[in-house]
């Protein structure tokens, strides 16, 4: 299987990828499906639901494959990466290679196949399917092999979202309930294989977009996630000491999280002035404009233990834009400059959130609630014409009145947003 994969990338370059509109007609794509015939139904299927969606997915996993190969063969040029964190990268791969070199072509294969059937979902549709239909059976691996590939698959989200700030280390209840994971993860060695394996994809699967940007500070934060996530992971099978793990990690994270919607997850480091601090910074002056009872007169770290910890809990489901238009009154993408202000809307709303959350839980702690936006506006649109519309009232009122569902298999609750009218 890695041969004939070989042969299809190695003349590829990245610059096609990124600027063909037909994959489809190409031999690249009739090769793929040569060794992995299993998917031809599951894409004709994508195809004909969504063909846009389906050629963005198909390009994406395209674009994976080459840069592994690239990573893998010491080849890989990035603008933003030195060589010496390429090499950790390349260090990364061949580490989880010498174990078996299909495990990290079969997540890159299968990771996204979801995205044809539930696309805010697509993780766990991505697993339902592979499970369902048993895909991974057809690859001479052993039982623990594949449990492995459709684990990460199944979370793979996890580790960039907590990265971003849009998930919590508490994210992984996820994990801490799912009792084929709990198994497998109480071996060390396989909790460790695991989770290496959950950063790698990471890295692989950012770079699968070509407007990805990665710097070298990556490397380090990935690396104490790999740690902490080890270190909650390890706990089990006792899950109460591994959730409150998770939760004691997560509040010391609340800063970083909410810094989120300043990009700080890119951008820290990338300037001598860009710090930790100086995003936190920006987040706590904030306060001193917002003219709200809960809070008016209090410190920070008052603030955050007494109204924030139950945000914890909370997990963003692709909301990073909506955070952004909050905290600048458009979607802003590049480094913060010294002078430059954010609004206090981005902490009203984590503070209105979290009471909601505290109120909805009934005070307990170890409810995981995921959050979704709909009705949402064009965002790139009309960001600065939403953002005006989104004064404290209207964002109280949406997350009051907002719906709640509970998934009593995966023991998870979700919050639904509903933007509907407020443009």
């Amino acid at each position: 299987m890695i041969e004939s994969l070989s042969q299809i990338f190695n003349d590829l370059e990245l610059s096609w990828i990124d600027r063909s509109k037909d994959f489809l007609n190409t031999n690249i794509y009739s090769n793929l499906l040569t060794i992995f015939p299993n998917l031809k139904e599951i894409f004709q299927d994508g195809m004909s639901k969504d063909k846009d969606e389906f050629i963005r997915t198909i390009r994406h996993v395209i674009r994976v494959f080459k840069v592994y190969f690239l990573l893998k063969n010491g080849t890989f040029i990035h603008d933003s990466l030195s060589h010496n964190s390429i090499s950790i990268l390349r260090e990364k791969i061949n580490q989880i290679d010498e174990i078996n070199e299909k495990l990290l072509p079969l997540i890159l294969m299968y990771h996204d196949i979801g995205r044809f059937f539930d696309k805010k979902d697509h993780p766990y549709q991505s697993h339902l399917v592979i499970s369902t239909q048993k895909l991974l059976e057809d690859f001479d691996l052993l039982d623990v092999e594949r449990l492995l590939v459709d684990k990460v698959i199944q979370y793979h989200l996890l580790f960039a979202s907590i990265y971003t700030g849009e998930a919590t280390f508490f994210g992984t209840s996820s994990l801490l309930h799912d009792p084929e994971l709990v198994k497998l993860v109480s071996i060390d060695r396989y909790c460790d294989l695991f989770v290496d394996m959950f950063e790698i994809f990471t890295y692989i699967d950012i770079l699968g977009y070509s407007y990805a940007q990665i710097f070298d500070h990556y490397i380090k934060y990935f690396d104490g996630i790999n740690r902490n996530l080890k270190q909650i992971l390890k706990l089990l099978p006792d899950k109460k000491k591994a959730m409150e793990k998770s939760l004691e990690i997560s509040q010391e994270w609340i800063e970083w999280r909410i810094a989120g919607a300043m990009r700080i997850f890119q951008f820290v480091e990338s300037k001598p002035y860009l710090t930790r601090e100086f995003y936190f910074d920006k987040l706590k002056d904030s306060i001193s404009e917002i003219k709200f009872k809960l809070i008016e007169g209090l410190e920070w770290e008052v603030i955050k233990k007494k109204y924030l910890t139950s945000s914890s809990q909370i997990q963003i489901k692709y909301g990073l834009g909506f955070l952004m238009i909050l905290a600048f009154g458009n979607l802003f993408r590049s480094k913060l400059k010294k002078e430059r202000k954010i609004s206090n809307k981005l902490l009203i709303f984590w503070l209105i959130l979290s009471k909601e959350i505290r109120t909805r839980s009934k005070d307990d702690i170890f409810s995981l609630w995921n959050i979704y936006f709909i009705n949402l506006p064009n965002l790139w649109k009309s960001d600065k014409e939403f953002a005006s519309k989104l004064d404290i009232e209207t964002i109280e009122r949406i997350i009051k009145t907002s719906n709640q569902e509970f998934n009593e298999k995966r023991n998870e609750n979700s919050l639904f947003l509903d933007f509907k009218g407020v443009l």
